[in-house]
Parts: structure tokens; sequence; C-alpha cells
């Protein structure tokens, strides 16, 4: 019933654009990529984000015409869905997470493309540096590869006695993993805390890793990756099932699966990019727009999960919380 409500809202927001039978408007065709799943409410309202800001924005003489595409987390249907894209020829392509940024790139050197939820976009190729792009593709980067020390830091200081922990990811649609690597290690070393990474594929890649981390006692960090997130769930009941702390940089994943999260406030994002899609619907060249970092970070801590795993969580963390979820 949740998806239908948030479906119906995507559309009633689509069609709100203008009257599509008025000869007066023209018309602009923006494809919208994710490599989240299309049933995740969570996913929708992030996307509702950038359309509801565009179309309150746009010129007052133009109908803007949205496509949908869902690759939920597999990097072959974003491939897939990338061919599409390019032989359609929208004007604009508005795409979120990295693998399908990539795949989109793989297709067109001339479509502009907005990205947001985006790590490490010049170590992956997309753009030249953060303040020229340069090519047909700009938009706005989740947070540094440092924030993975938070991560740690964090889960350090709500179980002091941990003395390992591990970061999962999905290497496919993670291949900028090695931005977060050493900043993981070098906290993990800081603290004496054993690190390891933990790369897995499928599901039960997720529950066999969490099932052995359980034997050692560990913590574990999800990687932003939309592998994770696509599988937060299955992430949530097997982490509770062995009694696993987990951090995360993610809202959704704190009301999950995750004990703690760090991490951008990814609606200012989304917000923020149609901003530049109004730009460039105006005729702005999207190399000239720069890269932005997000800047609005959020600590949230789950309750609930504190509870269930016997965590007493101290007055001092608790008063540099932004988000108590119970």
């Amino acid at each position: 019933m949740l998806k239908l409500m948030l479906t119906q809202m995507l559309a009633l927001a689509i069609f709100s654009t203008g009257a599509v039978g008025d000869q007066n408007l023209k018309e602009r065709k923006i494809s919208v990529i994710t490599n989240f799943s299309e049933a995740d409410p969570a996913a929708q309202i992030l996307v509702k984000q950038f359309v509801d800001t565009l179309n309150n924005d746009k010129p007052k003489d133009t109908f803007i015409k949205y496509e949908y595409y869902w690759s939920n987390g597999n990097v072959e249907s974003a491939r897939r869905y990338a061919k599409n894209i390019a032989s359609n020829q929208p004007d604009l392509i508005f795409a979120a997470t990295t693998p399908v940024v990539r795949a989109l790139l793989q297709e067109t050197k001339t479509i502009p493309i907005i990205f947001a939820t985006v790590a490490d976009p010049v170590g992956s190729g997309f753009v030249a540096n953060f303040a020229a792009p340069g090519k047909n593709v700009t938009g706005f980067v989740n947070s540094e590869g440092g924030i993975a020390g938070k991560w740690v830091q964090y889960l350090k200081e709500l179980i002091p006695g941990m003395t390992c922990v591990s970061m999962m990811y999905n290497p496919a649609t993670a291949p900028y993993y090695k931005y977060y690597v050493s900043p993981f290690e070098e906290a993990s070393r800081s603290l004496n805390v054993t690190a390891t990474l933990s790369p897995v594929a499928t599901e039960k890649d997720i529950e066999d890793t969490i099932e052995g981390l359980s034997t050692k006692r560990c913590g574990l960090i999800l990687m932003n990756d939309s592998f994770n997130y696509v599988h937060r769930r299955i992430i949530a009941s097997t982490s509770e099932k062995y009694g696993i702390p987990v951090a995360a940089y993610n809202k959704a994943t704190a009301q999950d699966e995750a004990l703690v999260a760090y991490g951008p406030e990814e609606a200012d994002a989304y917000k923020k990019a149609a901003g530049y899609a109004k730009k460039i619907i105006d005729g702005a060249e999207v190399g000239n727009l720069p890269v932005q970092l997000n800047t609005h970070f959020y600590l949230s801590i789950n309750i609930r999960k504190a509870k269930k795993l016997g965590i007493e969580i101290p007055a001092s963390f608790l008063s540099r919380v932004d988000e108590e979820i119970e």
C-alpha cells in the first residue's frame, strides 16, 4: 500500500508539470535511473525530492516528461538500462549511484548527466576534477573517504570492548571501495581494533559473513554501497539473529539494520541536483558546473537495537546525536 501511495505521489508530481496538450509548452525529456529498488519507499522518496524540486522551479513554458529506471542493485540491469536511455536520447539524465553513472558514460559522451549518491567521481574517472568536471557529467558526492574512520570510531565508542571489525561491500557495485579502505584501516589501528574486509555478492554471502563475524564477536560496518542499501533488510534480520552491532552511513539503515549511522542527508543532494537540472534546461554547460560535496551530515542511533544488544549508550554520546530511533 505504501509503495502504491508513493508511486501515485510521484505520478502526480510528474503530471503536475503542465498540460501535455498545451502547444505553447516546450517538452523536455529527463531519464531518472538509480541502482535502488522501485519497491523501496525510502528510495522513492529520494527520487521524489529531485522531481518535486525541479517541477517547482522549472521554466514556466516547459513540460517535463520523466522516464524511470530502477536497477535494483544489479550491475547488468544498470548496463541494459543505460543502453536504452542512450538510444532514447533524453535531454538530461539524473543518475543516482556509481554503477549507473559508470554504465551511462560507457554509452554516451554527449547527453548531460547529473549524479547524486556517488563516491570518488575523480578516482572513478567520471570527472577531471571537482571545480571543472569538463565532460558531460557533474553532480553531488556523498562524502569523502575519511568518513569510514568515523564509522569505526562511533562503533568503538559504543562498544569499548570491541576488538575486531569488518567492512562489508560488493566490489561490483562499489568499485570505489579503496576510497574507504585506508581510512577504515587507519582508524581501526589507532583504536587497537583488528580490521578486515568482507566482499559480498549475494544474500547468502551476507548471511555467511555475519555468521562468521559472530564467532569472533566483531562489529560490522556497511560501506556506502547501493548493494548494501538494497539488501539492508536481510542485513537487519541476520545481524539481529547473531547479535552483531552494525555501523552504517544512511538514515534508512539506522531505521533498519544499523545500531549507529553517520553520513550525509542525501535528500539535500537530490534537491541540489534538481537545481543543476534547471540550469542545464536554461542552457548551462554541464561540464562547467562544479562537482559538490554534501555538507549536511547527521548522527543517528537506534535505541531499540542498543537494547537488544545490551548496549548502554553513554550520555556524552546521546548529546551529540541528531536523531534517536526507537
